[in-house]
């Protein structure tokens, strides 16, 4: 058996360059267009809220792949987008929904509030592979946070 002679590897001396770092575009206030990428997923269930008082706070969402498009500079954004319905202990508010951008990667969670209603028929028209395409207003955000002023989704019957 014959031994092998070690292989050094010899690290080049001096400056390393720097990878350029990337940048996202900025998020741009108006209208924006957005499509889903296959069927939602989602949850619905009880939760204990610790007191005082103790209350029982119920969840119900879905949860959906997205890509939306940017109103100005047309960027296209990969995205998650969820369907939350608000219960008696969501604060008072009188946005549509939020958007928020992730730290380290080119990803917008965008979070629309519904009806128990709108729900329902929300996922129907999922189940049914009927909704496709939607679209929302964004306003104007802070820390990464943009209110959305309306929402909507299109479907064929």
């Amino acid at each position: 058996m014959a031994i092998q002679p070690s292989r050094e590897v010899l690290m080049p001396k001096g400056k390393q360059k720097r990878r350029p770092r990337l940048s996202w575009p900025e998020i741009e206030v108006g209208a924006w267009l957005g499509e889903f990428a296959g069927g939602p997923s989602g949850a619905i269930g009880q939760h204990v809220q610790p007191g005082p008082p103790c209350m029982v706070v119920e969840f119900t969402y879905l949860i959906v792949g997205a890509a939306v498009v940017s109103p100005i500079s047309k960027f296209r954004w990969p995205a998650v987008v969820s369907f939350w319905v608000r219960t008696p202990l969501t604060p008072d508010g009188i946005e549509a929904g939020f958007m928020f951008k992730s730290e380290n990667s080119p990803t917008l969670n965008i979070s629309f509030e519904v009806t128990r209603q709108q729900f329902t028929e929300t996922a129907w028209l999922f189940r049914e592979k009927l909704m496709k395409d939607f679209h929302f207003t964004a306003g104007p955000g802070a820390d990464q946070h943009w209110p959305l002023e309306s929402w909507g989704a299109g479907f064929k019957l």
